[in-house]
């Protein structure tokens, strides 16, 4: 099972509930990155069933590597600085999980 955590931005106040690196669930493998194109982060899918990587099946392969938020493919993995793709201030996790998904 996957979890989402808080993360905010003191300087700017962007906020955004991601994994905040890899996370699997029971379908899903994703990786947090910060988007190039749309300036925010997100959970992109980068697997399925515990493997990284492709699975041949069109439907789901169109998925991978793209931006949740803008479907843009100019993707990269977020530091573990978790710098804010806003302003580049350093972004605080909060306290607890904020959603566990699957």
């Amino acid at each position: 099972m996957g979890t989402w955590f808080q993360f905010t931005c003191s300087n700017c106040d962007y906020t955004a509930s991601v994994s905040g690196g890899r996370d699997v669930g029971m379908l899903a493998v994703v990786r947090t990155m910060t988007c190039s194109d749309c300036a925010e982060i997100g959970d992109v899918l980068i697997g399925m069933s515990g493997q990284d990587g492709p699975t041949g099946n069109p439907e789901i392969d169109k998925d991978f590597g793209k931006c949740p938020g803008c479907d843009g493919e100019n993707v990269r993995p977020w530091p573990r600085s978790h710098p804010c793709p806003k302003c580049g201030s350093k972004m605080t996790k909060g306290d607890g999980p904020t959603a566990l998904w699957d």
